[in-house]
C-alpha cells in the first residue's frame, strides 16, 4: 500500500509539476500572442479603412490612361502620335499589336523595342486578343508553363492573309480593358476587332511607380505597407488590376502602453500561479515525507516501550505463579510490576491525549477557583511524585495570587507537569536533584517556571526539543525510557487551554521551563 502511494505521489507530483511549466510556458508566450492578434485585427481594421481610396485612385489613373487611347484606335497606320495629353509617369509606354506588327507613338518606343526583345509577351499579347483567358505561356511550346500559375485555356489567334492589299480596317467596338502580369510585368490591354483578325493595344504599368501614387492614401498605422503584384496563393485585393495590398511588420496599436501594462500583469500573475503550485507541492511532499517519518518513529518508539515493561511482567508473572519466591521478593516484584503499569498507563494517557489533540478534540476549560487553591493541590501531587524518585521540590506562589480566578483544565495541567517531571527524573541527574515550581502574576496571564538543577540541555537537541517522538540520545540508545512524546503533547495541552509552553533557558546549571496560563475574568 505505501508503495503504491509512493507511485500515486510521484505521478500526481509529474503531473503538476508539467502543469506549471507549460502554464508558465504559456505566460512566457501570451504577451506575444495577444500582440499578434492584436495587429492582425487592426491591420484588417486599417485595410477596410484604405481599401476603397487606393481603388478609387486606381480606377481614377487607369480610367486617365484608357481614356488617352480613344475609342477608336488608328488602325492601319505606320506611325501614330502621343496621346496630347502625354503619359503618367508610371505608364511605361502605350503599344499596339495587329496584323502589320507591333507599333507605339512616335518619339515614345522604348516599350516598343523591350517587347520586340521578348517573344513570350508578344505572343501572349496576341493570344489575350482573342482570348483574354489565354495563358501567358502556351501550353504546346513546352514545359515552362505552370499549371498553378497560368490557366490551362488554349489561345488561338487568327491573322487573315497579312500580305494581303486590302487596307486594314476597324470592323468593331474595341473590347474591354483587362490586365494580367508575368514576372514583374504589368500589362494592360483591350482587344480590337480588325479586317485581318484580332488586334490589341494598350499600355504597361510601371508597379513601384504606381504603387508611390497609392501608399499616400493608405492608413498610416499600417507600418510600412507595400503594394505589389499577387504571388502564388495571394487573392488580390486592388482589383482590377492583380495587385495587393500588404500590412507592415510593425502595426500600430492604439494605447500599446496600457495593452503592455495590462498583459504584463496578467503575465506575472500567471508566472506567479505556477511557482506557487511547485512550492505548494514541494510543501506537501515535504509534509508527507515528516508525516512518514513521524509515524515511522512513533511506531519505533511504542514498540520499544511497550517491549521491556512487557518482558517484566511475563518474568515477574512466571516467577510469582510458580511461587518460589521469599515473601521479601514478592513485596519487590509487586512493587516492580505496580510501577510499570502506572508507566504503560501514563504512556497510553498521552498517546490518547496527543491523538486527541490532532485530530482537534480539545477540552474546554471546566475547573475555576482561586489560584491559592487550584495551584498547592496541583503541585503536591507533582512534590509527592518527585520525592519517590529522590528529588527536592519546592514550590513558591506570588502572593498577589491569592486573590486572582483561574479556569482552566486541571487535568491538563497535571499531564503537563507530570510530563516535565518525568522528563527531569529521566535527564536531570545530580548529586542533590531538585525541583523549584515559581508562580509569578502577570498582566492577564500566570507566568509558572518549572526548574530543575540538571546538567541543561545541549543546543543541538532544543531545535526539535517540542517535536513528537524527538528524542535525545541517551533515550535512543536505550538508556533512558520514553517515547518523546511529553513535551510536544505538554505544549499542545498548554495551547488548548489558551497558554503556551516554552524553554525559557537551559545551560550546565539546569533548565527552566515556562508556562504561561490565561487568568479567568
Amino acid at each position: 500500500m505505501k508503495k503504491k502511494l509512493a507511485v500515486i505521489l510521484a505521478l500526481f507530483s509529474l503531473f503538476v509539476i508539467s502543469a506549471a511549466l507549460w502554464q508558465a510556458h504559456e505566460a512566457a508566450t501570451l504577451e506575444e500572442r495577444l500582440l499578434q492578434i492584436d495587429r492582425r485585427t487592426q491591420a484588417n481594421r486599417l485595410l477596410e479603412l484604405s481599401l476603397p481610396r487606393v481603388q478609387a485612385e486606381i480606377s481614377r489613373l487607369l480610367n486617365a490612361e484608357r481614356a488617352k487611347l480613344g475609342s477608336k484606335p488608328p488602325i492601319g497606320l505606320m506611325y501614330y502620335d502621343l496621346p496630347p495629353e502625354g503619359k503618367a509617369d508610371f505608364n511605361s509606354g502605350f503599344f499596339m499589336l495587329t496584323s502589320r506588327g507591333l507599333q507605339a507613338p512616335v518619339g515614345d518606343d522604348g516599350v516598343k523595342q523591350w517587347l520586340e526583345k521578348n517573344s513570350i509577351i508578344i505572343d501572349a499579347i496576341r493570344r489575350k486578343a482573342d482570348n483574354p483567358a489565354a495563358p501567358v505561356i502556351d501550353p504546346s511550346k513546352g514545359p515552362t508553363f505552370d499549371p498553378e500559375v497560368h490557366l490551362p485555356v488554349f489561345g488561338v489567334y487568327e491573322v487573315t492573309d497579312p500580305n494581303s492589299d486590302e487596307p486594314l480596317k476597324l470592323t468593331g467596338t474595341p473590347g474591354p480593358f483587362f490586365a494580367w502580369f508575368y514576372e514583374g510585368l504589368l500589362v494592360c490591354q483591350r482587344s480590337i476587332p480588325t479586317s485581318h483578325g484580332n488586334g490589341a493595344d494598350g499600355f504597361v504599368i510601371d508597379v513601384p511607380k504606381l504603387a508611390a501614387h497609392l501608399l499616400p492614401l493608405v492608413e498610416p498605422g499600417l507600418g510600412e505597407p507595400e503594394i505589389r503584384l499577387i504571388q502564388r496563393g495571394e487573392v488580390s485585393n486592388l482589383a482590377p488590376l492583380p495587385l495587393i495590398l500588404k500590412p507592415g511588420d510593425k502595426v500600430t496599436l492604439p494605447d500599446s502602453g496600457a495593452r503592455e501594462e495590462a498583459l504584463r500583469g496578467t503575465v506575472a500573475s500567471a508566472w506567479l500561479i505556477s511557482i506557487l503550485s511547485i512550492v505548494i507541492l514541494f510543501g506537501l511532499l515535504t509534509f508527507y515525507a515528516r508525516l512518514e517519518r513521524r509515524r515511522s518513529d512513533f511506531v519505533s518508539a511504542v514498540t520499544h516501550e511497550l517491549r521491556t515493561p512487557l518482558t517484566s511482567f511475563n518474568l515477574y508473572t512466571e516467577m510469582l505463579r510458580d511461587g518460589k519466591l521469599s515473601p521479601e521478593k514478592v513485596a519487590e516484584y509487586h512493587e516492580t510490576l505496580y510501577n510499570e503499569s502506572r508507566r504503560l498507563g501514563h504512556l497510553v494517557e498521552n498517546v490518547l491525549a496527543f491523538a486527541k489533540l490532532t485530530r482537534g478534540k480539545v477540552r474546554g476549560r471546566q475547573d475555576c477557583d482561586s489560584c491559592s487553591k487550584l495551584l498547592p493541590e496541583l503541585f503536591n501531587k507533582v512534590k509527592a511524585r518527585l520525592a519517590k524518585a529522590g528529588f527536592d521540590c519546592h514550590y513558591t506562589l506570588d502572593p498577589r495570587t491569592t486573590l486572582i480566578t483561574l479556569r482552566t483544565d486541571l487535568l491538563s495541567l497535571e499531564q503537563i507537569f507530570t510530563n516535565l517531571a518525568d522528563n527531569a527524573v529521566k535527564y536531570a541527574e545530580s548529586a542533590h536533584p531538585t525541583i523549584s515550581i515559581n508562580v509569578l502574576q502577570m498582566h492577564r496571564s500566570l507566568a509558572i517556571r518549572f526548574a530543575d538543577n540538571g546538567p541543561g540541555i545541549p543546543p543541538e537537541l532544543r531545535k526539535g526539543l517540542f517535536r513528537p517522538f524527538s528524542r535525545s540520545a541517551k533515550s535512543e540508545n536505550g538508556r533512558k525510557p520514553g517515547i518523546g512524546l511529553g513535551l510536544a503533547l505538554s505544549r499542545d495541552l498548554a495551547r488548548s487551554i489558551g497558554g503556551d509552553l516554552s524553554l525559557e533557558k537551559s545551560d550546565s546549571g539546569g533548565s527552566t521551563f515556562l508556562l504561561i496560563l490565561p487568568l479567568g475574568e
